[in-house]
């Protein structure tokens, strides 16, 4: 049913809109409004999260007979309506444009039907008794807003939440997990050096007596806040975390299910809910408290972010990340589930949200969601008034928090006073090394801004580091000499740019263009730019590109890869840097689940490496694939977890291999190593930071790193 027809008033964000008189109000206060804006507006209003094309709206906006300059009047009014509501086509919050198609309406809109009278006014009371008959319609008009708001389930917007810290631990030292108990008495968490429980009030804190070698994450608590569910990797390396209840008193740690992790238990302490699997193919699971009936509620190629129970403990919510490999979208919506009729429900959906939310008691739904640029690495926690019947948001969103951090989990206590909310903080920074013939030298960091910094390539002599940064906003592509402090801006705009490297001459550099978020069309530009600056040039456009490489003159080869959903392979194409598209390496494509970025193509323009497995539990390898031959090998390398990124050497003859070597769950430790053809791994630098992938210089004497590093700990919030 059109959004008219339910409401003439409409309202989102912090506005209102009366679509009879065409007023519209901000906080109250009235803004000024023409009547082409207020006509695309309503039209939008009227089909909220759907395109509204440019042709729709020319049909409302202006006849078939009436002849004016489409084009531009339809985008003034938009600029118009813009303004009115405070956001720009760069940075949108209401009106989101869809390139080549039209505009879409992006926050939620709440219609309200107007109250109409039930009786006639009274008769105008004697003058001697005003006073009285003025309480009394104080009391009536208070008894009324009273009974509607609990009719209707909704509440005053709460003001943000008051915080205290509850953890301090520093950078070296992040809490990987914590929860608040269910009588908001005790925090239970873990970091590096073991599992502790806190109490909330008095600060006291103490370990909890764990079997040696049980490195267990805390989970969920069960009601009465003596009882935990945790998880528990007994190979780290090789299986999948377990689930296990434990009390914080001691005793014996009791076995629920052979696989799982992210539980959360029924607030009446019956049922538990969790994920299996890994990112490749997760699942969400449901078993009794006592570990008997598992059965599979969902799973296939989504991911799953938190699940949260209701109140009533006869439903609960998790976020949905809809599968988008190589669309450039990015699709999550919180959907619920009835455990009697096995219904699902969606319940909000949002392309911003996080991956954390906790269903309160009176019918709140909280939520992280994504700030917009230039904060978009930010996450703050808002929450909508659910529906009882209909269980949809009933009143526009609010803020909780206004932080610059990530929201790592969230936690309530039973009566929904009191969040536990596990705050992270990341740095990714550009560090430089020195290969010392068995080892490399101690990391040095390069870059000093605290946003997010990738490097991908060298200049041809070795002096300088190509990487992107967020520190402007969107990704820009700088330049950095080894010997400098900050970087030079070689390519900005108002877009996402990836991937720096170099052409095959050294006198240019390609980068991608990253596909629009939210919009249909999943093509990656791939531009180039002299190294010395100038103007960027196109070279070719193809959905999908995540990576590409150039060898080195006198080899002249370029190749990229894509992914699309209509594809269970990841492709490999030869193409011009110059300009234009070459062929498909048809015998080089790999499965998906190997690994999107993880591969790389020799200097010499002979070798494509790529990762056999990305899977952690599974045996971490290289795949070889001579291009000249057309023959592949496989070489396995044991002690890695996790692959992060990999890179050939100068010489061709190795290549330089990160990844992550897991310790126990309480911490992990990442590392490079170099690998030659002949199948021997060497480490060469562990730690001290997460190293995402090693880049070798031209000569072969400098290795650049691009490091990761995280801080977290836990905050109380209340009277939100």
């Amino acid at each position: 049913m059109p959004i008219r027809e339910v409401g003439r008033i409409i309202r989102f964000g912090a506005f209102e809109i009366d679509l009879h008189t065409g007023e519209l109000r901000r906080n109250g206060l009235k803004v000024r409004l023409q009547e082409q804006p207020f006509q695309v507006l309503a039209l939008m209003l009227e089909r909220p999260g759907e395109v509204v094309t440019r042709e729709d709206l020319r049909t409302r906006l202006w006849p078939a007979d009436t002849f004016v300059d489409f084009d531009h009047s339809l985008n003034a009014a938009i600029k118009r309506l813009r303004d009115a509501l405070g956001e720009s086509a760069e940075s949108p919050i209401f009106i989101e444009t869809v390139a080549r198609r039209g505009y879409r309406f992006i926050t939620p809109a709440i219609p309200t039907a107007p109250v109409m009278p039930t009786a006639p006014a009274a008769p105008k009371p004697n003058r001697y008794y005003w006073p009285v008959a003025l309480v009394s319609a104080g009391v009536v008009l208070v008894l009324l807003s009273l009974a509607l708001i609990t009719s209707n389930g909704l509440h005053p917007e709460p003001r943000l939440a008051s915080q205290r810290r509850l953890t301090a631990n520093p950078e070296d030292t992040p809490l990987t997990s914590g929860v608040i108990s269910p009588d908001g008495k005790y925090l239970a968490y873990t970091d590096p050096s073991g599992f502790y429980l806190r109490q909330v009030d008095g600060g006291e804190t103490h370990a909890v007596p764990l079997p040696k070698g049980f490195d267990a994450l805390p989970e969920s608590w069960f009601p009465d806040s003596v009882h935990l569910v945790v998880s528990w990797a007994e190979e780290p390396k090789k299986t999948p975390p377990s689930l296990w209840e434990i009390s914080v008193l001691g005793g014996t740690p009791r076995k629920l299910v052979d696989r799982g992790s992210s539980a959360r238990v029924a607030p009446d302490g019956s049922k538990i809910a969790f994920l299996a699997g890994v990112w490749d193919h997760e699942e969400i699971w449901l078993v009794q408290a006592d570990g008997n009936s598992p059965r599979k509620i969902d799973g296939g190629t989504d991911l799953f972010g938190a699940v949260a129970w209701a109140p009533d403990a006869k439903r609960f919510a998790y976020i949905r990340t809809i599968d988008s490999h190589g669309s450039g979208r990015r699709d999550k919506q919180i959907e619920s589930y009835d455990v009697t009729s096995g219904r699902r429900e969606t319940m909000l959906s949002e392309p911003r949200l996080g991956d954390e939310i906790a269903w309160l008691n009176a019918g709140r739904l909280i939520y992280s969601l994504q700030e917009f640029q230039p904060n978009e690495s930010d996450f703050n926690l808002w929450w909508v008034q659910l529906d009882s019947r209909t269980r949809r948001p009933s009143n526009s969103p609010a803020r909780i928090t206004n932080d610059g951090t990530f929201t790592g989990g969230i936690s309530s206590t039973i009566d929904g006073t009191r969040i536990a909310l596990l705050r992270r903080a990341f740095k990714d920074e550009v560090y430089l090394t020195e290969w010392q013939g068995q080892r490399l030298s101690a990391p040095r960091k390069l870059t000093l801004d605290e946003r997010k910094n990738f490097v991908f390539s060298w200049t041809p002599d070795g002096k300088a580091v190509l990487f992107t940064s967020d520190r402007y906003g969107p990704f820009h592509v700088f330049k950095q000499s080894i010997d400098e402090t900050q970087p030079v801006l070689l390519v900005g705009g108002k877009d996402d740019l990836e991937v720096p490297r170099l052409s095959p001459d050294g006198s240019g550099v390609l980068y991608l263009v990253s596909a629009k978020r939210g919009e249909p069309s999943s093509n990656v530009q791939l531009m180039r730019i002299p190294l010395s600056g100038g103007t960027s040039q196109f070279v070719l456009e193809a959905p999908g590109i995540t990576n590409y490489e150039c060898a080195r003159l006198p080899a002249t080869l370029c190749i990229y890869g894509r992914i699309g959903p209509e594809s269970e392979y990841y492709r490999f194409f030869t193409f011009d840097p110059v300009g234009g598209n070459g062929t498909e390496l048809v015998a080089a494509k790999m499965k998906k689940e190997e690994g999107l970025n993880q591969w790389a193509l020799s200097p010499d323009g002979k070798y494509l490496v790529t990762c056999k497995s990305q899977n952690p539990y599974k045996q971490s390898g290289l795949r070889i694939l001579n291009l000249a031959e057309g023959t592949e090998r496989y070489i396995p390398v044991s002690g890695l977890g996790l692959v992060g990124g990999m890179d050939w050497a100068a010489d061709s003859k190795s290549v330089w291999l990160s990844g992550f070597l897991r310790r126990n769950a309480w911490g992990s430790s990442s590392a490079v190593l170099n690998v030659d053809l002949s199948g021997r791994a060497r480490m060469v630098l562990e730690g001290p930071m997460s190293i995402w992938w090693a880049v070798p210089s031209p000569d072969g004497h400098r290795i650049a790193l691009s490091g990761h590093t995280e801080s977290s700990n836990v905050w109380l919030l209340e009277n939100f």
